[in-house]
């Protein structure tokens, strides 16, 4: 590691001094119009090389150690235009190399290191913060902490990290995303489910609080939804389950008012926040009893919709026992479920604005319904 941080010191001095050094000034009146924009040039293309190529041997160079190539690049460009504007080239001749300089400048500089300087103080100063915040408060059990953390950094992956993509130089963008933007993908996405749980939680025991216990049942049913699609792997799974088995007996002492239909419009509710909490590709919403509209985000195709998060959430969420009269997991259920859907559709999308009717039998047994599936 020593090691690689002596090259990694050692190739940013080198660049460094490489782009520094040159000034238009120093060369004095021996120096041609001509010399001073080809070195100009060369001084910006190196703008990027002082990032890439560390980057090629994995290394990415700190932002703070790029400022002084990048103010030294910027007056240098500055200059070189004055040289090309007070010279005695003709109008057209000035113009052209103006415009081939500033081609390069946006090219090289407000593309390149500027951008990459924006990208290396984002991930450093937003998103690593962020990803401490959170690992703080799962080393001290702080649930209230982690969700607030994680809603800071979902909000930051979904709004802002667009800015490290927006650098030239791909074997820096790569190291830059491997370092920083994926796992803070992962533990987004880690989080989504057991953070979800934890907010109903957090309402159910303040409806309860306030005696409203027909809305406190109702976002208990949507918990154990929920907790079905909770991997029982998942660090937050044994937290969860203890704060579920407190819940159950509150509300196993509140009077039972629902119907069955009542029960299912829980479950679904339920069931749209579990699959919209771990599915990116379709969003989930529901506002009438016994129907769901899916919207299609991200087009999949139409066997990662039904084998790969959907159907198995919508028969575990409503406590499916019958689909057409046949075991949920049946293979006469899974022909119904292909004759359901048109026999060329291949990807979601295709479905956008159609509707389909599915005869099932919920809570575990009690209830029978036509449910509806909207595409959107």
């Amino acid at each position: 590691m020593r090691n690689k941080g002596w090259k990694t010191a050692t190739a940013v001095a080198l660049l460094t001094s490489s782009v520094i050094a040159f000034s238009p000034i120093a060369y004095g009146k021996s120096f041609s119009v001509e010399q001073s924009v080809a070195t100009a040039k060369s001084d910006l293309h190196k703008a990027t090389t002082i990032y890439v190529s560390p980057a090629l041997e994995g290394n990415l160079i700190p932002s703070d150690s790029l400022y002084a190539t990048l103010n030294s690049v910027k007056k240098n460009y500055e200059i070189t235009k004055s040289v090309v504007t007070s010279s005695k080239l003709s109008t057209g001749e000035i113009e052209g190399t103006l415009k081939e300089m500033d081609a390069i400048y946006n090219e090289k500089v407000t593309k390149g290191l500027v951008s990459y300087i924006d990208a290396y103080n984002y991930a450093t100063k937003y998103l690593e913060p962020l990803m401490r915040e959170i690992s703080q408060a799962e080393a001290k059990g702080d649930f209230a902490g982690v969700a607030a953390g994680y809603h800071k950094l979902s909000y930051q992956l979904k709004d802002r990290s667009s800015i490290l993509y927006r650098f030239s130089g791909k074997a820096a963008r790569d190291l830059l995303l491997e370092k920083y933007k994926k796992p803070a993908d992962a533990k987004r996405d880690e989080l989504m489910l057991p953070v979800t749980i934890y907010m109903e939680l957090v309402e159910l025991n303040s409806l309860y609080t306030a005696g409203k216990q027909s809305e406190a049942l109702k976002v208990y049913a949507e918990i154990n939804a929920l907790m079905e699609g909770l991997p029982k792997t998942s660090k937050y799974s044994p937290i969860l389950l203890a704060e579920v088995a407190k819940i159950k007996g509150i509300v196993d002492g509140l009077p039972i008012q629902s119907t069955e239909q009542q029960v299912l419009d829980a479950k679904v509710e339920g069931l749209v926040k579990a699959v919209n909490a771990s599915q990116k590709n379709i969003l989930l919403s529901s506002s009438t009893s016994n129907s769901i509209t899916i919207t299609v985000q991200e087009d999949i195709s139409m066997l990662d919709f039904l084998s790969k998060g959907f159907y198995p959430t919508l028969i575990s969420s409503l406590g499916v026992s019958k689909v057409n009269g046949n075991d949920p997991l049946s293979e006469a259920a899974m022909n119904e479920l292909k004759a359901l859907f048109p026999a060329d559709a291949k990807v979601l999308s295709e479905l956008k604005g159609k509707s389909f009717n599915l005869p099932v039998t919920v809570n575990n047994g009690a209830l029978d319904v036509v449910f509806i599936l909207v595409f959107n």
